[in-house]
């Protein structure tokens, strides 16, 4: 963590990948440029994908506020709290539990030191472990407001609309009997840009999204369940497909996250895959209608060796 910080303290070049979120074919561009870990440009959707390891944690900016989903494991903390630090952030508006496990929730207990938080939504699938326990005191004590959503709940984070797609309504049949198929699932719409998070979904919640009226090509996804061969599912990725893809995932993890199966799938779409074991953290930002991606380590190695893309997708060059 501490090499982290160091990195994010410096100035220093950066992968830097751009699309247009309006053309067809959209063509990629690689060059570099500094920067990084520093506030949002105005008038943008920044969203960051902040390496916490074997987990997730993802800040959303846009129109001078700040929403966080998930903060990794517990050692994570104060890395978390650095990063948000870096990028402006002195208060969160929300902070979003896609799902009660330990490596969603343990870094929360730094953030909510030290940062006062507004709202906290959760599913309201419970896990009597000691840590979402710590994490339940954490929050009254805060007197941070707390917010259940399900389907069809609607938020709007500073011209960002938010749907809320999953887990299921109790009209709906209710929560599925897997803590992972019961994760909070965003659909973030930002001018024609749509971004996906959807935590640690797994085939069954994968389903029920791919079953709703919120289908549609992405311009970003969040892999669901860091790449595990029970997320990604075929059917999933055919209603939700990305330009765009982050893993959020480990190195070197015992799980062998992500798996070759789901690296497949996600090539077959033609996404453009990131990582954080590859790539640091992983920060994309929509502005007038282009995405553009930084990451924090791994450009020059990329900049040697463009990935190979299918030429019906998009174009790439350097």
């Amino acid at each position: 963590m501490d090499q982290r910080r160091s990195i994010r303290g410096t100035l220093f070049c950066l992968l830097f990948i751009s699309l247009s979120l309006l053309a067809p074919a959209c063509g990629f561009a690689m060059g570099e440029t500094r920067g990084g870990a520093e506030p949002p440009p105005s008038g943008s959707l920044s969203v960051s994908f902040i390496d916490v390891g074997q987990g997730d944690g993802v800040l959303v900016q846009a129109g001078g506020t700040n929403h966080l989903i998930d903060a990794g494991n517990i050692e994570e903390g104060p890395n978390v709290v650095d990063f948000l630090r870096s990028r402006g952030v002195s208060a969160l508006d929300g902070i979003i539990v896609s799902n009660p496990d330990a490596d969603h929730i343990g870094g929360f207990l730094d953030v909510l030191d030290a940062f006062p938080v507004e709202t906290v939504y959760i599913s309201g699938d419970e896990k009597g472990t000691l840590t979402y326990n710590s994490f339940l005191r954490s929050v009254r004590a805060e007197g941070a407001e707390v917010q259940l959503v399900r389907t069809g709940y609607l938020m709007d984070w500073g011209g960002v609309r938010v749907d809320v797609i999953g887990p299921p309504t109790d009209a709906e049949g209710g929560l599925f009997s897997e803590t992972n198929d019961n994760s909070v699932a965003l659909l973030l719409t930002y001018g024609s840009a749509r971004i996906l998070l959807a935590g640690d979904a797994e085939a069954n919640e994968e389903e029920y999204m791919a079953s709703g009226s919120y289908t549609g090509p992405l311009s970003l996804l969040k892999v669901t369940h860091h790449g595990s061969n029970t997320s990604s599912t075929p059917l999933f990725l055919n209603r939700f497909t990305p330009k765009v893809a982050v893993i959020q995932v480990g190195a070197d993890n015992s799980y062998g996250h992500p798996t070759p199966e789901t690296l497949d799938r996600l090539r077959r779409t033609g996404a453009r895959v990131f990582r954080n074991d590859e790539h640091g953290d992983v920060i994309v930002t929509i502005k007038d209608e282009q995405l553009d991606v930084a990451v924090t380590k791994g450009f020059q190695a990329q900049a040697e060796n463009p990935p190979t893309i299918p030429a019906n997708s998009y174009g790439f060059h350097r």
